[in-house]
């Protein structure tokens, strides 16, 4: 099985503050290595309940299957003795618009820098059916700061994971 990264490319909607620019999706497009203190490139909140919602990429891939969709985040709080959650949904842009899962990370304890939380490989969109091109590339991701017991919460990297099977070639 190969993987490919569906990087956000634009702006749905947004509560959190942007380090700089005016992009969210600029600033959630790449990661920062080091800790959460000199990362200059972010968004930040210290509000529960504040969202984001962002475009991601199309997938191009040549495929014979498309075997799963993952969310990932990279989030932190950098506060002592400070815990936080993430609540993620993987939304269909198409008509009829809606939620194709919503899923809530467990409790992280601060640290000075981010944790990777990577949340359930969903094989189905439905729950019986294989994902689709289509249903990928109308695909957005949702980011809540769902708990936040002080501080800061900042966030630097978003992408959702697609796992597929690579199609096989004929021998001559």
């Amino acid at each position: 099985m190969a993987t490919v990264n569906l990087l956000p490319n634009g702006d749905v909607s947004n509560d959190w503050t942007l380090s700089g620019g005016s992009d969210v999706y600029a600033l959630i497009d790449d990661d920062h290595t080091g800790s959460i203190a000199t990362d200059a490139v972010k968004l930040t909140t210290t509000s529960v309940g504040d969202d984001f919602i962002v475009d991601l990429q199309n997938f191009t891939e040549a495929h014979s299957s498309i075997d799963g969709v993952q969310a990932v985040v990279r989030a932190g709080n950098n506060g002592r003795g400070k815990t936080f959650k993430i609540k993620t949904r993987l939304l269909n842009n198409a008509s009829p618009a809606g939620v194709y899962y919503d899923e809530d990370s467990a409790t992280q304890t601060a640290s000075a820098g981010y944790k990777t939380i990577t949340f359930t490989n969903r094989t189905t969109s439905d729950g019986s059916s294989a994902w689709t091109n289509t249903e990928l590339n109308n695909l957005r991701l949702y980011v809540e700061a769902e708990a936040n017991s002080g501080g800061t919460l900042s966030c630097t990297y978003c992408y959702v994971i697609v796992t597929y099977t690579e199609p096989v070639s004929a021998d001559n």
